[in-house]
Protein backbone atom coordinates (compact mmCIF):
# COMPACT_ATOMS: atom_id res chain seq x y z
CA UNK A 1 0.00 0.00 0.00
CA UNK A 2 1.43 3.19 -0.64
CA UNK A 3 1.72 5.46 2.39
CA UNK A 4 2.64 8.66 0.50
CA UNK A 5 6.05 10.84 1.05
CA UNK A 6 6.75 11.70 3.87
CA UNK A 7 7.38 15.40 5.12
CA UNK A 8 8.94 16.58 8.48
CA UNK A 9 6.88 18.72 10.29
CA UNK A 10 10.14 20.76 11.48
CA UNK A 11 10.40 21.21 7.60
CA UNK A 12 6.49 22.02 7.24
CA UNK A 13 6.35 24.71 9.24
CA UNK A 14 9.96 26.70 8.54
CA UNK A 15 9.68 29.52 6.47
CA UNK A 16 5.98 29.80 6.46
CA UNK A 17 4.77 33.73 5.02
CA UNK A 18 2.48 35.56 5.38
CA UNK A 19 0.47 34.22 2.40
CA UNK A 20 2.23 30.66 2.17
CA UNK A 21 -0.04 27.40 3.25
CA UNK A 22 1.99 24.37 2.48
CA UNK A 23 -0.27 22.10 0.22
CA UNK A 24 -1.11 19.10 1.66
CA UNK A 25 1.30 15.68 1.30
CA UNK A 26 -0.07 12.70 3.03
CA UNK A 27 2.60 11.44 5.78
CA UNK A 28 3.59 8.27 5.83
CA UNK A 29 5.61 6.38 8.67
CA UNK A 30 5.99 9.56 10.50
CA UNK A 31 2.52 9.52 11.83
CA UNK A 32 0.75 6.03 12.18
CA UNK A 33 -2.73 7.17 13.22
CA UNK A 34 -5.04 4.41 14.43
CA UNK A 35 -7.22 3.73 11.34
CA UNK A 36 -10.84 4.31 13.03
CA UNK A 37 -12.14 5.26 10.06
CA UNK A 38 -11.15 1.89 8.24
CA UNK A 39 -14.07 0.46 6.25
CA UNK A 40 -16.09 3.43 6.35
CA UNK A 41 -17.49 5.20 3.49
CA UNK A 42 -17.44 8.95 3.41
CA UNK A 43 -18.26 11.68 1.18
CA UNK A 44 -17.05 14.81 1.49
CA UNK A 45 -18.19 17.50 -0.66
CA UNK A 46 -16.10 20.34 -2.54
CA UNK A 47 -13.58 18.12 -2.24
CA UNK A 48 -11.58 17.58 -5.49
CA UNK A 49 -8.77 20.45 -4.69
CA UNK A 50 -7.93 22.44 -1.52
CA UNK A 51 -8.89 21.78 2.11
CA UNK A 52 -11.27 19.64 0.79
CA UNK A 53 -9.06 17.60 -1.44
CA UNK A 54 -6.60 17.54 2.16
CA UNK A 55 -9.21 16.17 3.64
CA UNK A 56 -10.57 13.56 1.29
CA UNK A 57 -6.41 11.87 1.58
CA UNK A 58 -6.61 11.84 4.92
CA UNK A 59 -9.66 9.82 5.13
CA UNK A 60 -7.94 7.43 2.72
CA UNK A 61 -5.09 7.23 4.22
CA UNK A 62 -6.64 6.19 7.34
CA UNK A 63 -8.67 3.18 5.51
CA UNK A 64 -11.76 4.90 4.38
CA UNK A 65 -13.67 4.73 0.86
CA UNK A 66 -13.98 8.05 -0.44
CA UNK A 67 -16.79 9.98 -2.88
CA UNK A 68 -15.01 12.78 -4.30
CA UNK A 69 -17.67 15.69 -5.15
CA UNK A 70 -17.15 19.04 -7.30
CA UNK A 71 -19.24 21.38 -9.08
CA UNK A 72 -17.74 21.00 -12.72
CA UNK A 73 -14.17 19.68 -12.99
CA UNK A 74 -14.48 16.49 -13.56
CA UNK A 75 -10.49 16.62 -14.39
CA UNK A 76 -9.60 17.49 -10.90
CA UNK A 77 -12.20 15.37 -9.13
CA UNK A 78 -10.88 12.42 -10.92
CA UNK A 79 -6.81 13.39 -10.06
CA UNK A 80 -8.04 13.38 -6.36
CA UNK A 81 -10.19 10.17 -6.68
CA UNK A 82 -6.78 8.29 -8.07
CA UNK A 83 -4.58 9.75 -5.43
CA UNK A 84 -6.78 8.41 -2.84
CA UNK A 85 -7.16 4.78 -4.35
CA UNK A 86 -3.16 4.73 -4.00
CA UNK A 87 -4.02 4.06 -0.47
CA UNK A 88 -5.77 0.94 -1.19
CA UNK A 89 -9.28 2.12 -0.69
CA UNK A 90 -12.15 2.59 -2.96
CA UNK A 91 -12.02 6.36 -4.52
CA UNK A 92 -14.78 7.40 -7.08
CA UNK A 93 -15.86 11.34 -8.45
CA UNK A 94 -18.51 12.57 -8.56
CA UNK A 95 -20.13 15.59 -9.81
CA UNK A 96 -22.65 17.61 -8.09
CA UNK A 97 -23.83 21.21 -7.34
CA UNK A 98 -24.69 21.09 -4.00
CA UNK A 99 -27.05 24.10 -4.21
CA UNK A 100 -29.39 22.16 -6.23
CA UNK A 101 -32.02 19.97 -4.39
CA UNK A 102 -32.33 17.27 -7.40
CA UNK A 103 -28.43 17.01 -8.23
CA UNK A 104 -27.82 16.33 -4.34
CA UNK A 105 -30.56 13.43 -4.48
CA UNK A 106 -28.70 12.66 -7.50
CA UNK A 107 -25.25 12.50 -6.04
CA UNK A 108 -26.39 10.25 -2.86
CA UNK A 109 -28.26 7.87 -4.85
CA UNK A 110 -25.21 6.95 -7.26
CA UNK A 111 -23.11 7.52 -4.42
CA UNK A 112 -24.81 4.59 -2.53
CA UNK A 113 -25.46 2.62 -5.38
CA UNK A 114 -21.58 2.04 -6.12
CA UNK A 115 -20.64 2.48 -2.82
CA UNK A 116 -23.11 0.53 -0.72
CA UNK A 117 -23.83 3.19 2.01
CA UNK A 118 -22.85 6.67 3.25
CA UNK A 119 -21.38 5.89 6.79
CA UNK A 120 -19.96 9.96 7.24
CA UNK A 121 -20.30 13.04 5.47
CA UNK A 122 -18.28 15.77 5.68
CA UNK A 123 -20.30 19.34 4.18
CA UNK A 124 -17.32 21.56 3.25
CA UNK A 125 -18.64 22.90 -0.02
CA UNK A 126 -18.51 26.89 0.38
CA UNK A 127 -19.45 29.78 -1.89
CA UNK A 128 -17.55 33.06 -1.40
CA UNK A 129 -17.78 36.17 -2.42
CA UNK A 130 -17.44 39.71 -1.59
CA UNK A 131 -20.58 42.24 -1.57
CA UNK A 132 -22.00 45.24 0.31
CA UNK A 133 -25.31 45.12 2.04
CA UNK A 134 -26.31 48.23 0.06
CA UNK A 135 -25.10 46.68 -3.31
CA UNK A 136 -25.95 42.84 -2.74
CA UNK A 137 -28.27 41.47 -5.07
CA UNK A 138 -31.04 39.11 -4.30
CA UNK A 139 -29.03 36.60 -6.29
CA UNK A 140 -26.13 37.01 -4.22
CA UNK A 141 -27.89 36.14 -1.49
CA UNK A 142 -29.46 33.69 -2.86
CA UNK A 143 -25.92 31.98 -4.30
CA UNK A 144 -24.81 32.21 -0.84
CA UNK A 145 -27.28 30.55 0.91
CA UNK A 146 -28.15 27.98 -1.63
CA UNK A 147 -23.85 26.55 -1.14
CA UNK A 148 -23.41 27.73 2.61
CA UNK A 149 -26.80 27.07 3.93
CA UNK A 150 -29.18 24.94 1.68
CA UNK A 151 -26.38 22.30 0.60
CA UNK A 152 -25.51 20.87 4.09
CA UNK A 153 -29.57 20.60 4.16
CA UNK A 154 -29.81 18.86 1.04
CA UNK A 155 -27.14 16.56 1.54
CA UNK A 156 -27.57 15.87 5.13
CA UNK A 157 -31.06 15.27 4.69
CA UNK A 158 -29.96 12.94 1.56
CA UNK A 159 -27.89 10.59 3.50
CA UNK A 160 -29.95 10.18 7.39
CA UNK A 161 -32.02 7.89 5.98
CA UNK A 162 -29.85 5.19 5.26
CA UNK A 163 -27.12 6.09 7.96
CA UNK A 164 -30.66 5.95 10.59
CA UNK A 165 -30.87 2.15 8.54
CA UNK A 166 -27.44 1.48 10.13
CA UNK A 167 -27.55 2.83 12.84
CA UNK A 168 -24.55 4.73 12.31
CA UNK A 169 -23.46 8.35 11.26
CA UNK A 170 -20.77 10.95 11.36
CA UNK A 171 -21.65 14.37 10.35
CA UNK A 172 -19.72 17.45 10.09
CA UNK A 173 -21.07 21.24 8.74
CA UNK A 174 -18.39 23.63 8.19
CA UNK A 175 -18.18 27.53 8.51
CA UNK A 176 -15.54 29.65 8.88
CA UNK A 177 -14.08 32.33 11.58
CA UNK A 178 -15.13 35.67 9.89
CA UNK A 179 -18.79 34.09 10.56
CA UNK A 180 -17.79 34.25 14.32
CA UNK A 181 -16.49 37.49 14.42
CA UNK A 182 -17.94 38.84 11.41
CA UNK A 183 -16.71 40.82 8.15
CA UNK A 184 -17.63 43.66 5.96
CA UNK A 185 -18.80 42.68 2.69
CA UNK A 186 -20.22 38.95 4.02
CA UNK A 187 -23.52 39.81 5.56
CA UNK A 188 -24.79 36.75 3.47
CA UNK A 189 -21.93 34.77 3.90
CA UNK A 190 -21.62 34.88 7.58
CA UNK A 191 -25.58 34.71 7.79
CA UNK A 192 -25.54 30.87 5.94
CA UNK A 193 -22.71 29.78 7.94
CA UNK A 194 -23.73 30.61 11.35
CA UNK A 195 -27.40 28.94 10.18
CA UNK A 196 -25.19 25.77 9.69
CA UNK A 197 -23.71 25.88 13.40
CA UNK A 198 -27.59 26.27 14.44
CA UNK A 199 -28.70 23.16 12.10
CA UNK A 200 -26.13 21.10 13.70
CA UNK A 201 -26.87 21.56 17.22
CA UNK A 202 -30.67 20.63 16.45
CA UNK A 203 -29.51 17.86 14.55
CA UNK A 204 -27.19 16.66 17.10
CA UNK A 205 -30.43 16.13 19.23
CA UNK A 206 -32.34 14.76 16.99
CA UNK A 207 -30.03 12.10 15.58
CA UNK A 208 -28.12 10.98 18.68
CA UNK A 209 -30.67 8.03 19.70
CA UNK A 210 -29.51 6.49 16.05
CA UNK A 211 -25.60 7.03 16.61
CA UNK A 212 -25.52 9.45 14.24
CA UNK A 213 -23.27 12.68 15.56
CA UNK A 214 -23.47 15.28 14.45
CA UNK A 215 -20.61 18.34 14.76
CA UNK A 216 -19.59 21.67 13.36
CA UNK A 217 -15.80 22.93 12.19
CA UNK A 218 -14.53 26.36 12.01
CA UNK A 219 -11.50 26.67 10.56
CA UNK A 220 -9.02 29.79 10.57
CA UNK A 221 -6.50 31.10 8.91
CA UNK A 222 -5.57 28.45 6.44
CA UNK A 223 -5.65 30.00 2.83
CA UNK A 224 -3.77 33.70 4.28
CA UNK A 225 -4.05 36.17 6.86
CA UNK A 226 -2.85 39.43 6.74
CA UNK A 227 -0.83 39.33 10.21
CA UNK A 228 0.01 35.62 10.89
CA UNK A 229 2.41 36.58 13.51
CA UNK A 230 -0.31 37.80 15.38
CA UNK A 231 -1.67 34.76 15.72
CA UNK A 232 -0.45 32.50 19.06
CA UNK A 233 0.31 29.97 16.59
CA UNK A 234 2.22 32.40 14.70
CA UNK A 235 1.39 31.02 11.33
CA UNK A 236 -1.04 29.66 8.09
CA UNK A 237 -2.25 26.29 9.29
CA UNK A 238 -1.47 23.27 6.96
CA UNK A 239 -4.33 21.79 5.40
CA UNK A 240 -3.45 18.47 7.35
CA UNK A 241 -4.08 19.87 10.59
CA UNK A 242 -8.05 20.80 9.48
CA UNK A 243 -8.04 17.26 7.67
CA UNK A 244 -7.16 15.40 10.95
CA UNK A 245 -10.25 17.36 13.28
CA UNK A 246 -12.50 16.17 10.02
CA UNK A 247 -11.10 12.65 10.09
CA UNK A 248 -11.25 12.75 14.07
CA UNK A 249 -14.85 13.94 14.34
CA UNK A 250 -15.15 10.82 11.66
CA UNK A 251 -13.74 8.34 13.19
CA UNK A 252 -14.79 5.85 16.53
CA UNK A 253 -12.51 7.91 18.74
CA UNK A 254 -15.21 10.66 18.76
CA UNK A 255 -18.01 8.44 19.80
CA UNK A 256 -19.10 10.53 22.48
CA UNK A 257 -19.07 14.19 20.95
CA UNK A 258 -21.85 15.46 19.09
CA UNK A 259 -23.66 18.85 18.62
CA UNK A 260 -20.23 20.70 19.49
CA UNK A 261 -18.37 23.58 17.75
CA UNK A 262 -14.59 23.18 17.27
CA UNK A 263 -12.59 25.91 16.26
CA UNK A 264 -9.13 25.12 14.95
CA UNK A 265 -7.43 28.49 14.11
CA UNK A 266 -3.91 28.65 16.33
CA UNK A 267 -5.85 30.34 19.03
CA UNK A 268 -6.59 33.54 16.46
CA UNK A 269 -9.84 33.76 18.58
CA UNK A 270 -10.33 32.04 21.71
CA UNK A 271 -13.33 30.73 23.84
Amino acid sequence: MNTGTPISRRTALEGMGAAVALPFVATGAEASPARRVEGKVALVTGSSRNLGRATVLELARRGADVIVNGRSNREEAEATAAEARSFGVRAIPILADVGDEQQVNRLVAEATERMGRIDILINNAAYRGQSSLVDMTTEEWRQSAAVNFDGPFFCTRAVVPGMIANRYGRIVTVSGLNSFHGRPGWAHICGAKMGAVGMTRALAAELGQYSILVNHVVPGAFVAHPDPESIPVPRIGLAEELANVYAFLSSEDASYITGQTFHVNGGDIRY
